[in-house]
């Protein structure tokens, strides 16, 4: 989903921002090929409306907001659920604080380095919904969008959903409809409305035993990531010699 162009450069107009598609590209740092593909289609992608908003200091989640497909998304914006924090804590990050608690030394030495950074995270999205998952999430999600099922785990997989979909997602877990789309790098997780420092304080009140399972869940989701590339990687060597 995406925005009408026609409600977008009204839109535009009311934040001083121009409405061609060269000047607006030049004001909001994106190409201007892609502006104009998508103003003369007649539809604007929500990158384009979360950098135009950016640009001129207005709340992301406040600018989708004023359009018809997103007019419930600053109404339906609240605090993240502790499970869905949990969900975009990375391998590295998991694994950084294992060590610090493992010895003084290592957490002196990882200290400096420690970077929390917005997702998209590595299988972020899947970790994301199983995390809200209320045991039919793929199905309905399925249902409600229209595609085959094999088509949404193939978008899971890829770690891409379209931003419209994330918003559904979220619907049916019943949380914040904007956590879905900073689970999708659409938004930053503080525009999305999620505390400041969440994840790090998530993370070091984790006991001994729940740490050690999340580090485990995040290596196990690498090996299929890595088992994944090994198989592509495999299959194209295999049709170059094929052609070759």
């Amino acid at each position: 989903m995406s925005v009408a162009a026609t409600a977008f450069k009204h839109w535009l107009s009311t934040v001083d921002l121009p409405t061609g598609a060269f000047p607006l590209a030049r004001a909001i740092g994106l190409n201007r090929t892609t502006v104009q593909a998508q103003l003369l289609r007649g539809r604007v992608r929500e990158p384009v409306v979360v950098a135009a908003a950016r640009a001129v200091g207005v709340e992301p989640v406040t600018a989708l907001s004023t359009f018809d497909e997103y007019a419930e998304l600053g109404r339906q914006m609240k605090p993240p659920l502790p499970i869905e924090v949990l969900s975009q804590i990375t391998l590295a990050d998991a694994t950084i604080e294992l060590l610090s608690r493992r010895n003084p030394t290592y957490a002196e030495a990882i200290a400096p380095v420690r970077v929390w950074e917005d997702p998209p995270q590595p299988d972020g999205l899947r970790a994301w919904l199983d995390a809200v998952d209320p045991g039919h999430i793929r199905r309905e999600l399925a249902e409600r969008i229209g595609i085959a099922p094999p088509n949404l785990s193939a978008q899971i997989t890829a770690n891409k959903m379209r931003p419209r979909h994330l918003v559904e997602a979220a619907r049916i877990a019943n949380t914040s409809l904007t956590s879905g789309l900073a689970v999708g790098g659409v938004i930053t997780l503080a525009e999305a409305g999620w505390p400041e420092g969440a994840r790090d304080h998530a993370l070091t009140h984790l006991s001994p035993v729940a740490l050690n399972d999340l580090v485990q869940a995040r290596l196990a989701s690498a090996q299929r990531g890595a088992r994944r590339l090994a198989a592509d990687s495999a299959e194209a060597h295999r049709i170059e010699e094929t052609l070759g």
